[in-house]
This record gives C-alpha cells, structure tokens and sequence, in this order.
C-alpha cells in the first residue's frame, strides 16, 4: 500500500515509468523504500555510480530508542538505528511517511520531504448511515501489537451497550478480556474484506500508549482507511492522528478514559457521526487519496532527478 498504488498510479498517469528494480538497468532515480542495512547501502553506492540518485523511504523511527517498547519486536536495535543513519545520510534525498519522523530525518539529511501513506478512495468507499444509537467500533493491525486496545476497556464498560470488531492476521489475546465488557469480535484481516467490513461500523478506534520513539512516529494510515470510508475516527493524541482529524473536523482525539468515553457517548448520535464522517472522507479525499499521494511523489522524485 505504501508504494505499489502510488507506483501503478504514475505509470497510468504521468510520462514518470517506474518499475521494481533491477540490478542490471540504469535508471535515473532509485527508491529503497525500508531497506537499508549493508546489502542495500552497497547497492545503493552502485546504482549512484551508474548515474543514479538514491531516494530513501524511511516509514519507521529507527533514529531514536528511548521509553517504554511493550509491544514485541518494536524497539529499534542498534544495527537498525546505525542502518538508518547511514542509510538517511548518504541518500541524496529522503522521504518520511510522517510529519513526526520527517523532522528527526532532517538532522541527517536536509533534503527530506513528508509523503503520507495513500489510501485507495475507489476501495475503501463510504457506507450507508446507521441509524442505530449502539456504537460499532472497528481496530485494525498486527495481533502482537493490540496490547493498547486495553486502554479501551473502560470506556467500553462505560458504553454498555457498544460493539467492537478487531480485523488482525490472527485472534488476539487482549480480545478475551474485552469481551467481558463488551460485545466483540475477530475477523482476519483481507483488503478488500476490510474495505467491506468498515461499511457494517460507525467509528474508527486507535488507541496507543505513547511512551516511546516507535510509536510517535507512526503515520496516519490506521485511522485513514476508516475515515476514507466515511468513519469519524477516534484516537490518542499521536501527532499524523492530530493532524488528520484535525484537518477538517473529521473525528475526535482523546486521551484518558473520560476522553475517551465522552466521544464514545458523542458518537452515539447518528446525526453527529454523519457529519464528522463526512468530514473524514473529505481529509482522505484531500490529503491521503492515492492520487494526491502518487503527484506529491512523483513531483518530488522529478525534483531528486
């Protein structure tokens, strides 16, 4: 999703080809897009020696390790960090998938842009407005990584009433103990069988305990997919989630479980999520749909050229 529908995008649209790469082709600009440990900096060096310029994607923090890292395989190791830092400082030009990690990218490398994640609006589409006062909410991601849905606990009790489907690679453990809150289920996670399982929600949820450099430096795309298809979101205070809700209105950002519960409540009201879902879809539209992303890129990439 980072990379194929922007590349499809340009090659449909632009006089921009671009193709995976090979190592016996000459090519103007390459992009390693997270790969960047010895192998990859080597060729890196060999393609710039044929003429080409050499585009980092960096779409994690592995620039800093600090704080509290309780989800596994999260804190950056050594290797990673040095991997980056080398990688960032002999590219001729980076790309940082948020606003958070483009400016710790900027102290190894000034030549550095913000690129957000894309969404595919024709995919992830609106649904049909729920009439209903009975909240469902919809998580996303990796199995090890749904420790933070426990901070939903409360605010789930709280509601009473409120359902919550997690579509994830595999059942978490954490849904066990949530299900004596609230209603909840699992399904596996598919594209498509996502897009269509965000058309049965009301709201989009992201909670994150943001204690270390890891999270921080996520971007936006967990609660951009929701919103692309017409879902307020609701989430803790990570910077890219503050700046896509806030954008046009498009959700709520909350913080403890009072916050949290107030939104829940506010959320209830159909009226009030129509209105701040359509704002949602407007963000996606605007700012994170594949081809306002693809012309940020490619616009970048004829810079670097």
């Amino acid at each position: 999703m980072r990379i194929a529908n922007v590349a499809r995008w340009l090659n449909r649209n632009t006089r921009l080809v671009n193709e995976l790469y090979r190592p016996d082709r000459r090519y103007d600009v390459v992009v390693f897009v997270k790969a960047m440990d010895e192998r990859a900096q080597a060729e890196a060096e060999r393609a710039r020696t044929r003429g080409a310029r050499v585009v980092f994607d960096a779409n994690v923090n592995y620039y800093e390790i600090w704080g509290d890292y309780d989800l596994p395989g999260t804190q950056p190791t050594p290797e990673q960090q040095r991997d980056a830092e080398a990688m960032t400082r002999g590219s001729d030009a980076v790309v940082a998938d948020s606003s958070y990690l483009l400016g710790i990218v900027r102290r190894y490398n000034e030549r550095a842009e913000w690129i957000p994640d894309n969404v595919d609006t024709s995919v992830f589409r609106p649904r049909r407005a729920h009439e209903e006062r009975r909240l469902r909410l919809v998580w996303s991601g990796r199995s090890h990584k749904t420790k933070p849905l426990e901070l939903l606990a409360e605010p789930l009790a709280a509601l009473g009433d409120a359902e919550l489907l997690v579509v994830s690679d595999s059942p978490p453990r954490e849904l066990d103990a949530l299900s004596a809150v609230a209603r909840c289920s699992y399904e596996a996670f598919s594209l498509r069988g996502y897009a269509r399982a965000l058309r049965r929600c009301d709201a989009i949820v992201s909670p994150k305990r943001l204690v270390n450099g890891y999270e921080l430096g996520h971007s936006e795309w967990k609660i951009t997919l929701g919103m692309a298809a017409g879902l307020p979101a609701v989430a803790s205070p990570q910077q890219s989630y503050v700046e896509a809700i806030g954008a046009h209105g498009g959700g709520i950002v909350a913080d403890s479980a009072e916050e949290w519960t107030a939104a829940f409540e506010r959320l209830r009201d159909p009226a009030e999520r129509a209105e701040l879902g359509a704002r949602a879809r407007r963000t996606v539209e605007e700012r994170y749909s594949t081809p306002v992303v693809a012309h940020r890129y490619g616009d970048f990439l004829l810079e670097v050229a």
